[in-house]
């Protein structure tokens, strides 16, 4: 079987990058909204400053740290795999007519 292509130390990091950059995104343009304002230089460094704190705190919600993990590491349980509630539906309703066995209505057959 292959796995990931992707170290979890390179996952790590790319989510740090990616929550950084996020944070200077927010700041930089509270910062440049507070120049269009005619703030003065220091009002904007602050201003810039502050939002990048802010923007830090709101992209550990943005990018939680559950998204650096290996997504099918063997040794943890992850439910059903996708479609086994509908095979299971289809076993359950083997007494059913399919679309294609009349007018397209589902009914029981007698």
């Amino acid at each position: 079987m292959v796995g990931p292509s992707v170290t979890e130390d390179d996952r790590k990091q790319f989510l740090k990058r990616a929550k950084i950059g996020f944070a200077v995104l927010v700041g930089g343009s509270m910062a440049l909204v507070a120049l269009w304002g005619s703030a003065g230089l220091p009002l904007v460094v602050g201003i810039g400053a502050g939002t990048a704190i802010l923007g830090r705190v709101l992209a550990e919600y943005v990018f939680p740290d559950s998204i650096a993990e290996v997504p099918y590491d063997e040794g943890k349980d992850r439910g059903p795999k996708p479609g086994t509630r509908t095979q299971q539906r289809r076993e359950n309703d083997g007494e059913r007519t399919r679309a294609a066995d009349g007018d397209g209505r589902s009914s029981r057959r007698e």
